[in-house]
């Protein structure tokens, strides 16, 4: 039965490919698991391996079309929703600020980290509530947040049409609920903004703007025209069907509840 193999990756957009470079291998600490120049993006991982999604650093091109251009280049210098997991936040923290990086922990629980690159884009780190072995550095890209209207129906969604399964880490809030393909691999967390969660209601609106955007996440499956027919019985909506493309697979885009879009890809 054709079926979503794994979660690729998810994307963050910059100016500069050259200078975002050395600043997320060096500074970061991420390892390049692969560069395509042609197209203009780094494939990079908290390790070199791993069953973790890549963070794809990609430069708009207007090679892509100007639908694609102009969606990337809006979504430069904001916050991405992209997670790192660290078993040392603090640490961690004072490494990237040691390397000139724009760092800090947040929240009471002294828990939840982010940085800033040099393009505006904010990324986030979270120290799981158990941890046997504190070490600092980033170990694996955790999660990507996607807004949506009610995180229950969003969750429903990724397990009933997607195949995705529910994931709770122990000590976490019961309604914080992610959702992966691997247990071991990069989950997606729905979230639904509420106006009491924001002290400024210019944030809420600029949350809620997210609502129907491309998310840049990547899956792949082994048989997408299958796939393809399967997700449809469900009633996925798909934004351009399985066709073959220029660099040699097969791609596809589907919506989910809130008009998010995502991708899936059948690799040669």
């Amino acid at each position: 039965m054709a079926k979503l193999e794994s979660f690729e990756n998810v994307g963050v957009f910059v100016k500069d490919l050259k200078k975002a470079k050395p600043f997320y291998t060096r500074k970061v600490g991420l390892a390049l698991r692969e560069e395509d120049r042609k197209f203009g993006y780094l494939a990079l991982g908290a390790t070199k391996g791993g069953a973790d999604a890549d963070l794809n650093v990609w430069q708009p091109a207007l090679s892509w079309g100007s639908e694609w251009y102009e969606s990337g280049r809006a979504q430069i210098g904001g916050v991405t929703g992209i997670g790192f997991r660290t078993s040392n936040l603090k640490k961690t923290v004072e490494a990237l600020k040691a390397k000139g990086v724009d760092a800090g922990i947040e929240g009471e629980d002294q828990r939840f980290g982010r940085f800033t690159d040099p393009d505006g884009n904010v990324l986030f780190l979270v120290e799981p509530a158990k941890v046997k072995v504190h070490r600092p550095g980033l170990a694996a890209l955790a999660f990507v947040t996607v807004v949506s209207r009610d995180r229950k129906k969003a969750g429903a969604f990724f397990t009933k049409a997607l195949g995705m399964k529910a994931l709770r880490e122990p000590g976490e809030d019961a309604n914080f609920v992610s959702y992966a393909l691997d247990p071991k691999g990069t989950a997606i967390s729905p979230f639904t903004p509420t106006k009491e969660m924001y002290d400024d209601p210019k944030d809420y609106d600029a949350d809620m703007a997210h609502i129907g955007e491309p998310t840049s996440i990547g899956f792949t499956t082994d048989d997408i025209y299958g796939l393809q027919e399967a997700l449809m019985a469900k009633g996925v909506r798909f934004k351009t069907k399985a066709e073959k493309q220029t660099w040699g697979g097969v791609q596809a885009t589907f919506f989910d509840l809130d008009d998010n879009v995502y991708s899936v890809v059948q690799h040669d």
